[in-house]
């Protein structure tokens, strides 16, 4: 417990507590282990809580109308999840899953926010985070409504090949899961990168995508 709370105290507005609350916070906090498509909360929930990611990775990710998912971003360990109920007591606006066998360590807002009150710099703190992860869906819906299906796949392709010396990788997402990312069919994304293929720029088998050309997809990501 005193590994998780050193670790807590080490995240963003957790890191303007005193260590003391820190250990106070997981004294109070209700553990969960998370199995792999178990939800934290879905879309449309009332879900006024917090949870600081231990282990395991979690993705968030919202359902059109159609029904189509979209994944805004990943969870890891060390991070921490501020459900947007808290605030508005609205609803949650995307789904919260784990992706991996997972433990969270979750207050309701009634723990969390008496802590916050007695310390204002979390509050400074908390308003800055906020506002970062609404510029980081900002980007993420301008990408949508701006770049091509193409762009954003070599924009997905190039993260996965964040090492410039990285030539061969794991195929670890799925047709479905590259699919729900970039915000398209998995029809689509296998026809992309049967084009990328044929014009050379990478190689996909069943187990690794090998990368010939990068400076091919930053040019299609520039000009996207």
């Amino acid at each position: 417990m005193d590994n998780v709370a050193q670790r807590l105290s080490r995240t963003e507005i957790f890191n303007k507590f005193p260590s003391a609350v820190c250990n106070e916070l997981v004294r109070l906090a209700i553990i969960r282990n998370i199995a792999p498509g178990e939800f934290c909360c879905h879309q449309g929930d009332l879900w006024p809580y917090v949870i600081f990611l231990a282990d395991g990775t979690m993705q968030w990710a919202m359902l059109s109308i159609g029904g189509r998912e979209h994944v805004l971003f990943m969870l890891s360990p060390d991070e921490v999840f501020w459900g947007h109920s808290i605030f508005d007591d609205q609803p949650m606006p995307a789904s919260l899953m784990a992706t991996q066998p997972s433990i969270t360590y979750r207050w309701h807002r009634d723990v969390i926010v008496p802590f916050l009150y007695r310390y204002p710099e979390t509050l400074w703190e908390l308003t800055g985070v906020l506002t970062s992860t609404m510029r980081k869906a900002r980007e993420i819906i301008y990408g949508l409504a701006f770049h091509p299906v193409a762009g954003r796949m070599a924009t997905l392709l190039l993260d996965r090949f964040s090492d410039p010396n990285d030539k061969s990788i794991q195929r670890d997402l799925t047709l479905s899961a590259i699919a729900s990312r970039v915000a398209t069919s998995p029809e689509v994304v296998c026809r992309i990168l049967q084009q990328f293929q044929s014009d050379g720029v990478l190689e996909v088998t069943r187990a690794t995508i090998t990368l010939f050309d990068r400076e091919a997809l930053e040019v299609l990501v520039e000009t996207s």
